[in-house]
């Protein structure tokens, strides 16, 4: 063989070998071996007749090892290295030997291991390789006369070269770890039997149900399973349009490294089974949510079907409520003042409503701490001494009064009928979007991490779901200690210094990572430095990060990959509080001690338009308090929700399924002049500093 020939060769593999995933067939090397030397017909002697021109033991070697290797085209054809050009010596064999595998079904996936290569007798190993050997590439040998003699084909003492057959593997399809090729092999085919017996078993019609379940609330934490849910639905219609021969060769492409090959065997596929298999719907739901948490079960909205979509919408229909639902964010000239004075709002004394002229604050960024000695008053106090007197009255905004934005809503069609409980028609929403509250944060929370700490360090990737490798959150105090995830093993309470409680390991959906320190007074002066550090150097394109300390949130973008550490800031503590943070180049715009939320910048004070409670105490008082201060120029990130099932008056509840989805679809656009700001309920605990003019100027903490 001369070295055109092993170029070519090359070539066809590397063709293969782009496709970035490599499969054995069910024809053995050995086969193909056959194959190969029946395509020269009578081949010549060498030396004698057990050694022929192409009878080679290091060629046989390899074809017997690597021959029946295979890779699938996007037509899902089978590919083999025998379908490149060659010379006129070797094309017969590898026609014969490309159709013999073209013939024959896939095997399973091509694996090799690290520690069989350092093993077999190619080239030396070294893991750091962009390439290894697969076979020998050539050998000499110098005949002596006793040889030559013998054979009469050979000359003694002249040295001849012999090349062969072999391949220059990729270092991505070499596995390093001391996992056996046989158990690699073994779990890459279950993957394939299961991602086919699944789909062969839960149709596209079942799946696109399971998601409409989730999207209702019908299924308790189901929220965490729709993209899974989506993914192997988007498969699924993949799968039924694939022709039937070709089948098997998609099963094979698309099982390999797919994380949710075996999603018929988790929790979220045993509920697709069960409903594909006839289960009653609502008792499907049932043991779902039973499975999943069961306090909680009874929670779970129940499934709705079209039957009793009809039946709500006969009912609003034939009651009049057709106009009622179409909703709007209120105005300032929707309230009617002289209606909300006769609020019963205790002793009468109370003036619920207030609508301030005064001049925009100034825009001086304060910080919290410039507030702790300033007078507290309870809200009761506030309301009836200190209201009634203001010209003006400012909210200072912080970080964390986010989840507090609420937003008046108004009947589109002014004299419709009421739906409430209550005799007008106004209803409200709180910020429930995501926008506004920090992703990191709900995340980390969702995943059982302790957020509510006084300083946090959270870093969130694998949002686009390709980033699956194990990035780790790193802190050092300023004693020394770092912490990061062996903090985690064993530890499971907070202790005085900080600790990790989240470690995350090459997450298959969002990953996140979180260390956290709870009492101010136990933090150790100096610095705290944060960075992440990619543990193996798995590929990753967009990580997030967030230092939270007090009331005051840093957000960090690194919009690339981490080949190893990425250093996020350096804070400096004093006697328990911020005193100074070294940012990296990757802290986000707008982000650090001053954010915006519904369009108002925080650490400011801002003018209240509007201060009142809420609808249900406008002419009775129905169901909890909740006072609200409006500010000016505050306006929804987004469409928010028209109303809530607990608004709704008993004759309408009478169809809950249906209104809970009704609510959740019939969003209201957020406009400008709408009434929003700060919503506090009288039955939880809450507190806010504002800035009063008037009578009584001053600035005070209020309570709740």
């Amino acid at each position: 063989m001369n070295e055109k020939v092993k170029e070519l060769f090359q070539a066809q593999f590397n063709s293969l070998s782009e496709r970035g995933k490599l499969f054995r067939s069910t024809v053995t090397g050995r086969q193909v071996w056959e194959t190969y030397m029946r395509g020269f017909g009578e081949d010549p002697v060498f030396r004698d007749p057990q050694s022929s021109e192409h009878n080679c033991n290091t060629c046989r070697n390899f074809f017997e090892r690597y021959g029946n290797i295979v890779a699938v085209d996007e037509d899902l054809n089978i590919i083999t290295m025998y379908d490149g050009e060659t010379s006129d010596e070797y094309r017969e064999s590898f026609r014969l030997m490309s159709e013999l595998l073209k013939g024959a079904p896939i095997g399973g996936v091509f694996v090799e291991t690290f520690n069989n290569l350092n093993f077999l007798p190619y080239e030396q190993t070294n893991k750091n390789a962009e390439d290894f050997a697969l076979g020998i590439s050539q050998n000499v040998k110098q005949y002596t006369q006793e040889e030559a003699d013998k054979y009469g084909v050979v000359e003694a003492g002249r040295v001849y070269t012999f090349h062969h057959f072999m391949v220059r593997l990729r270092r991505e399809f070499v596995t390093f770890t001391n996992e056996t090729p046989d158990s690699l092999t073994a779990r890459y085919r279950e993957d394939k039997v299961q991602l086919e017996k699944g789909l062969n078993t839960i149709g596209t019609d079942t799946l696109a149900l399971v998601a409409d379940l989730i999207n209702q609330g019908s299924l308790l934490n189901g929220d965490t399973y729709l993209p899974k849910v989506e993914d192997y639905l988007t498969k699924a219609r993949e799968y039924a349009d694939i022709p039937q021969e070709k089948r098997d060769n998609w099963l094979w492409v698309t099982s390999y490294k797919y994380p949710f090959a075996r999603f018929r065997t988790e929790l979220i596929g045993t509920l697709c089974t069960e409903l594909a298999e006839g289960k009653e719907l609502a008792k499907a739901c049932t043991d779902w949510n039973k499975r999943v948490d069961p306090a909680n079960y009874m929670k779970a909205k129940a499934p709705i079907t079209q039957q009793m979509i009809d039946a709500a919408k006969a009912f609003v229909t034939e009651n009049g409520y057709e106009q009622s639902f179409n909703r709007r964010c209120a105005t300032m000239e929707d309230i009617k003042v002289c209606d909300i004075l006769h609020a019963n709002s205790g002793d009468g004394s109370v003036k619920p409503v207030s609508i301030f002229d005064g001049l925009k604050p100034t825009a001086t960024r304060h910080k919290s701490s410039e507030f702790d000695g300033v007078p507290v008053v309870g809200i009761d106090e506030f309301m009836r001494d200190i209201l009634p007197t203001c010209k003006a009255v400012e909210v200072y905004l912080q970080n964390r009064m986010e989840k507090n934005f609420v937003t008046l809503t108004a009947p589109a069609v002014a004299d419709s009928k009421p739906i409430f409980k209550w005799p007008n028609n106004f209803g409200w929403t709180y910020n429930g979007n995501l926008a506004g509250k920090s992703e990191i944060r709900e995340a980390v929370k969702q995943a059982g991490g302790f957020v509510d700490a006084y300083f946090r360090f959270s870093i969130l990737w694998n949002e686009n779901g390709q980033d699956i490798c194990d990035l780790d959150a790193h802190a050092i105090e300023p004693t020394g200690t770092e912490i990061y995830y062996s903090t985690y093993k064993g530890r499971k309470t907070p202790v005085c210094g900080g600790m990790l409680d989240i470690d995350m390991i090459r997450p298959v959906h969002i990953g996140v990572e979180n260390i956290f320190w709870t009492d101010p007074d136990k933090l150790k002066d100096g610095d705290y430095q944060f960075f992440i550090i990619n543990y193996d150097r798995g590929a990753n394109t967009t990580t997030k990060a967030e230092i939270a300390i007090g009331d005051e949130v840093f957000q960090y973008e690194i919009p690339h990959t981490i080949e190893r550490r990425a250093d996020i800031a350096t804070v400096t503590i004093k006697d328990g509080r911020l005193a100074n943070i070294k940012h990296s180049d990757y802290l986000k715009d707008g982000s650090g001690i001053v954010r915006e939320i519904y369009g108002l910048r925080t650490c400011e004070f801002h003018r209240v338009n509007l201060v009142c409670l809420s609808p249900n105490y406008w002419q009775s008082e129905t169901g909890h308090k909740h006072y609200f201060f409006m500010l000016d120029g505050a306006k929804a990130p987004r469409a928010i929700r028209g109303f809530h099932n607990e608004f709704l008056t008993a004759d309408l509840l009478d169809h809950r399924k249906v209104m809970e989805v009704l609510g959740q679809t019939q969003q209201v656009e957020s406009t400008d002049g709408q009434l929003s700001g700060l919503g506090f309920n009288a039955t939880v605990r809450d507190e806010m500093v504002v800035r009063t003019t008037g009578t009584d100027s001053r600035i005070i903490r209020i309570k709740f």
